[in-house]
């Protein structure tokens, strides 16, 4: 389900398919995209595969009538959670291309970071491909563990 609302400001939001954007138009235009809205590591064994990857998410970012900074960045609701058991979301990275605009990182559940950033107009829509990694350990409990993504595509 994808659902669409303007704002006041000059930010727009994606989190699972949420689209956000400044409904003035004399203001910047930001339009983000995130594409699967959910991701699934598939389970394997840490002493073959220390660090497992889910398949790729398409990032789409499009900026109009902005000659200024703008930035992508994301942000964890939390640790990773199954029950009560957790797992340190710092234990997900991700890669990114094309770079520039996208940038490697680490996810955080207390800093916002940045994922893409550039100035001026980016039109057509940019698309960048974000491949998310856990590092795969036996101290983690068997579950099913989730957590949300916050994606926020911002210029000053």
């Amino acid at each position: 389900m994808v659902g669409i609302r303007p704002c006041d400001g000059l930010r727009a939001a994606a989190a699972a398919l949420v689209l956000v954007w400044p409904a003035s138009a004399a203001a910047q235009r930001l339009e983000l995209s995130v594409s699967p809205a959910a991701i699934v590591f598939p389970s394997a064994d840490p002493d073959v595969s220390p660090t497992i990857a889910a398949a790729p998410v398409v990032v789409g970012i499009r900026i109009r009538q902005s000659l200024g900074p703008w930035q992508l960045t994301v942000l964890a609701n939390g640790d990773l959670m199954s029950g009560s058991d957790t797992v340190d979301i710092t234990s997900v990275t991700w890669t990114a291309t094309p770079v520039p605009p996208f940038q490697n990182g680490t996810v955080s559940r207390t800093v916002a970071q940045r994922m893409a950033s550039g100035a001026g107009t980016v039109n057509p829509t940019q698309n960048g491909s974000v491949t998310f990694r856990l590092a795969n350990s036996w101290n983690y409990n068997a579950g099913t563990y989730t957590q949300t993504l916050v994606f926020t595509l911002s210029a000053p």
